[in-house]
């Protein structure tokens, strides 16, 4: 009753070598994926310096940030102004305007 188990250990050696490749290429790229973290962290984080020309000047009310963009709730005598700021480069990317009185 002796039977061929020759292909049956083949296919569990094979499965077995399947195995540990794919554990070890699972850690490596845990490894990879958390240098890219440690060296997102570790840069020094970008300054830049916002000038907001005369006609977007006044007193800032809020502030909100989303993401890459920071606005800014500026009050004038005139109305509001919002300001968004890429906060990358620093610059101004777009402002809306508000004017007192437009509503009744």
């Amino acid at each position: 009753m002796t039977q061929n188990y020759r292909g049956l250990k083949a296919a569990v050696i094979i499965m077995g070598v399947l195995l540990i490749l794919g554990t070890a290429a699972l850690i490596a790229g845990l490894i990879r994926q958390a240098q890219k973290i440690d060296d997102h962290f570790s840069a020094a984080p970008a300054r830049w310096e916002a000038v907001l020309p005369p006609e977007l000047a006044g007193e800032v009310s809020a502030i909100a940030q989303d993401g890459a963009r920071l606005s800014l709730l500026i009050a004038r005598e005139g109305g509001h102004h919002i300001v968004i700021i890429d906060t990358g480069s620093g610059d101004i990317v777009g402002h809306l305007r508000t004017a007192v009185g437009d509503r009744e």
